[in-house]
């Protein structure tokens, strides 16, 4: 088998609501943010929480497609009925078959064709399918991550890297088990992108309590998340690209299984899926 993977893609998306807006929006769940201790205790005043710690972050989203083709053959066994009464036997291409119960089991080899494409948003903080529909409206600018340092943001690393993202993609089980035998077998991963998508983060502080809440307002949706986030340890200078995207016929190898697996960067496919 041949796996081809085209180029690496990167890119970011500028934040479409303002800071007004996310502060706003943030605010009026900072009471909610803190959860069940809000409810344990008196409930606090607007004024009792406040925010201590504000900014813009950009978070990685990966986005993978593959292109999946088997030609394959298998053998199976199909019981036929014969409808004839006082039928004994059935003469094949040849071969005589006795009837048994007013059927007869004929050996066959099938020929296989299975053709699949596959599409995979990931979350590249937590490992879990990402809903993209919002962001697929939004434009996405194309960037260096060598060089991407936005003023006033901070770039947040991803813990999920490419290969894995290939994992997921593929899975476990994406040869067909049931074959006898492969006469052809491809995978072409169409697309390996990063995302970076931007978010308005407020930290808020229950002073009474001693206790501090993150939320979250995604700059493209507006969406928030007011679970408690780990993605401010994660802030990264730089991203470095030959880490994130970590393809190479090793890693492949490891990651894959079916043993040693021909690897292709494939430049003609990522200029396809440019233009």
């Amino acid at each position: 088998m041949e796996i081809v993977i085209a180029e690496k893609g990167a890119f970011y998306f500028e934040p479409i609501i303002t800071p007004q807006e996310a502060r706003g929006r943030a605010s009026a769940h900072k009471v909610s943010a803190f959860g069940a201790l809000s409810r344990l205790f008196s409930r606090p005043k607007e004024d009792d929480i406040v925010v201590t710690d504000e900014g813009l972050l950009y978070l990685p989203l990966w986005h993978a497609k593959a292109h999946l083709r088997f030609l394959y053959d298998r053998s199976e066994t199909y019981k036929v009925p014969i409808k004839t009464p006082h039928v004994a036997a059935v003469t094949v291409s040849g071969d005589r078959y006795a009837v048994k119960a007013a059927s007869i089991d004929l050996p066959v080899r099938e020929h296989c064709e299975r053709d699949e494409q596959r599409e995979l948003w990931l979350d590249a903080l937590n490992n879990q399918p990402a809903n993209a529909q919002p962001y697929l409206k939004a434009p996405s600018i194309p960037v260096d991550l060598a060089e991407f340092a936005p003023e006033g943001a901070k770039v947040v690393a991803p813990t999920v890297r490419a290969s894995a993202v290939i994992r997921a993609l593929l899975g476990e089980d994406f040869r067909p088990a049931d074959a006898d035998e492969i006469r052809e077998e491809s995978v072409n991963v169409e697309c390996i992108d990063l995302y970076l998508r931007p978010a308005f983060n407020f930290k808020f502080e229950w002073a009474a309590k001693k206790k501090t809440a993150d939320v979250a307002v995604d700059a493209v949706t507006g969406e928030l998340q007011t679970q408690p986030s780990a993605a401010m340890a994660a802030v990264a200078k730089l991203l470095k690209p030959e880490t994130l995207f970590d393809i190479g016929a090793v890693t492949l190898n490891i990651i894959v299984p079916g043993g040693a697996i021909p690897l292709k960067v494939a430049k003609a496919l990522a200029e396809k899926r440019k233009a």
